[in-house]
């Protein structure tokens, strides 16, 4: 409960902020509390150990409630049967971070630190007599520096580089867990986008 009402006081402080504090111009009307849909290039933790189908985070909302601090949220769902095996995969991912503007080079360019939160499951089922699944559960902690380009008045594009820890663990017996640590990015074909709508 405590920590629920210092979530929601945090928020709460963070959306009355005015919007010249920190790096943004208060002439600067860009990003002043404006959202919308759109997804960054999808990071998963399954892209580091499986070559199996897997939920990416591309479908999302990102929302700024002023000139530096934002909010991003972001979903994916796959699933894929296999035959004549017959196998079938099931998986989601959820991702959310927390966009803070930097430094605004120009007008419509945004250096962007965000530190992000990755949840996700996959479910592999094998009908093959005699059936095996296999539930893998997994979760992401990255930080990385985002460039946003308004490319228009309400549509950006956006890529990153940064690091990132990944655990991703099964419930097979014996359980395995696998954690990677490492760098992370994305190039001109990774390319986010997000089409701000009010």
């Amino acid at each position: 409960m405590k920590r629920t009402t210092l979530a929601a006081a945090l928020l709460l402080a963070v959306a009355a902020l005015p919007a010249s504090v920190g790096p943004a111009r208060a002439d600067d009307t860009t990003k002043h509390y404006m959202g919308g849909i759109g997804f960054r290039a999808p990071i998963t933790p399954l892209s580091f150990a499986l070559v199996e189908p897997q939920a990416a985070p591309t479908i999302g909302v990102r929302h700024w409630f002023n000139g530096v601090v934002g909010f991003d949220l972001a979903a994916g769902y796959y699933q894929a049967e296999i035959k004549p095996l017959p196998e079938k995969f099931t998986g989601y991912t959820v991702e959310a971070g927390l966009p803070i503007t930097l430094k605004r080079p120009s007008e419509k360019v945004s250096l962007i630190i965000r530190p992000g939160f990755q949840y996700g499951q996959l479910e592999d089922v094998d009908e093959t007599p005699p059936p095996i699944t296999i539930d893998w559960d997994l979760i992401a902690a990255t930080l990385e520096l985002e460039v946003e380009w308004m490319v228009a008045d309400k549509l950006s594009i956006s890529a990153s580089h940064g690091g990132g820890y990944f655990r991703l663990r099964d419930n097979g017996n014996p359980k395995t867990t696998r954690t990677y640590g490492g760098t992370l990015g994305s190039n001109f074909t990774e390319l986010g986008f997000h089409v701000y709508l009010w």
